[in-house]
């Protein structure tokens, strides 16, 4: 089967399918025809385990800048997707070791980059927070805190539900089971791709593959480094009278976790990204040696939790909230983070390719999806990004061309508080 479209975008997990969207939009229906080309089903991948909290705290002001963005167009999405999607707004406390006063500066820091951004992020008191969690949260006088309050909460089925019915909304061509096997270039771009489905010839093409991109793009020689980091997710039954109904996500970097309350009675748990240059550079080395490559995703056993990870789980929920005692374990699952060396996204057009485009989320897909779709929707339509207060030139894959990667896993920035 030869078919030829206006844009073939290559995954089908919430970035690509926030590409296809903005991308269909812009072209109305004469304009041509879009394509998302996903190896198992739409939202299959990690997509459909994604935490689906959506915040602005960032390091990199620029990212931050984009979140902001992303959360007014998550709280708006019919314009752009055509569906809305539900979502509460419970905030976030965000905990942090005061570590003799280093600690503070660097949030500190933080504190001040953001809100140079607009967006709201002040430290707040003890008192503050025991208020908030209604006293379920246990503080310290080595610890410090700040209130992000425009924090949103969204919900995986609900996502994914979203997205399906957009897909048919936007009368986007949604070819499932199909697997990109080899590209076509002509000069210096890509005119055709190989699948299992067949020939499919695209004006452009746009790379949401996440962590299959390194290895789907090697045979074009391109060096885009992603890798898969694991996480641990927990649920634990909770009531009332333990956690209250509407307590603020805990962004809890003393503990490495982040906790919420959701779906009435639950507690969920999960880690955030490892920052220290040693594990990333395992993430790489671990991603290296793995014979069934990204794939492991699916592996059956990604649904399994030992039970020294729910041990090293219920000893953080207790530490964090000790009114809770002993909690009732509830289910929990394997994923992982797609990370790049440097904790980064890769957004943008190819540095060799003129028709290639790259929407890689570094493991913070979910929250920029909407904003990502416009950006790159703005590239392939426009030429240009629309907004002169976006600049992703950081974002760029061309960072990564001729570099010794090492060099990112020795970098002392990321030994910072980079969120």
């Amino acid at each position: 089967m030869n078919k030829s479209y206006h844009t073939v975008v290559i995954g089908g997990g919430c970035l690509g399918a926030a590409c296809a969207f903005s991308v269909q939009r812009r072209l109305g229906n004469k304009g041509g025809k879009v394509a998302i080309v996903e190896k198992k089903v739409l939202g299959a991948g990690l997509s459909s385990r994604h935490s689906a909290i959506v915040r602005s705290a960032n390091a990199s002001p620029m990212a931050a800048r984009m979140a902001k963005m992303a959360t007014q167009y998550w709280k708006n999405l019919r314009p752009l997707w055509g569906v809305s999607i539900p979502y509460e707004q419970p905030g976030a406390i965000w905990i942090a070791e005061n570590a003799g006063g280093s600690g503070g500066e660097n949030w500190a820091e933080l504190e001040r980059l953001l809100q140079g951004e607009g967006i709201d992020f002040a430290m707040i008191s003890h008192r503050d927070v025991m208020a908030m969690s209604r006293q379920a949260l246990k503080t310290s006088p080595d610890e410090i805190y700040y209130h992000e309050p425009d924090v949103l909460q969204l919900d995986s089925p609900q996502i994914l539900n979203a997205m399906q019915t957009a897909a048919k909304k936007n009368r986007i061509d949604v070819l499932e089971h199909c697997t990109v096997i080899d590209f076509e270039v002509s000069g210096q771009g890509i005119c055709a791709l190989h699948t299992s489905q067949g020939r499919f010839f695209a004006e452009h093409v746009i790379n949401a593959a996440g962590a299959w991109s390194a290895e789907l793009f090697a045979g074009l020689g391109l060096q885009i480094p992603v890798a898969l980091e694991p996480v641990y997710a927990a649920n634990f039954l909770v009531s009332a009278d333990d956690i209250p109904d509407g307590m603020p996500i805990i962004a809890d970097y003393v503990n490495q976790a982040y906790f919420r309350r959701w779906r009435g009675s639950i507690l969920h748990m999960h880690q955030p990204r490892s920052r220290k240059p040693k594990d990333i550079a395992r993430s790489f080395s671990r991603t290296a040696m793995n014979p069934e490559g990204t794939n492991v995703i699916y592996d059956a056993l990604s649904f399994n939790v030992s039970h020294q990870q729910l041990d090293n789980y219920l000893g953080r929920v207790i530490d964090r909230f000790p009114a809770i005692g002993k909690p009732v374990y509830a289910g929990g699952y394997h994923s992982f983070f797609d990370i790049t060396p440097d904790l980064k996204f890769i957004l943008g057009s190819d540095s060799r390719f003129n028709n290639l485009y790259h929407c890689l989320g570094a493991g913070q897909a979910l929250k920029y999806a909407p904003i990502f779709g416009e950006i790159i929707a703005d590239l392939i339509t426009e030429g240009r990004i629309s907004s002169n207060s976006v600049d992703i030139e950081e974002f760029s894959v061309a960072r990564f061309s001729g570099n010794d990667l090492t060099r990112y896993w020795c970098n002392d920035a990321l030994k910072q508080n980079g969120l």
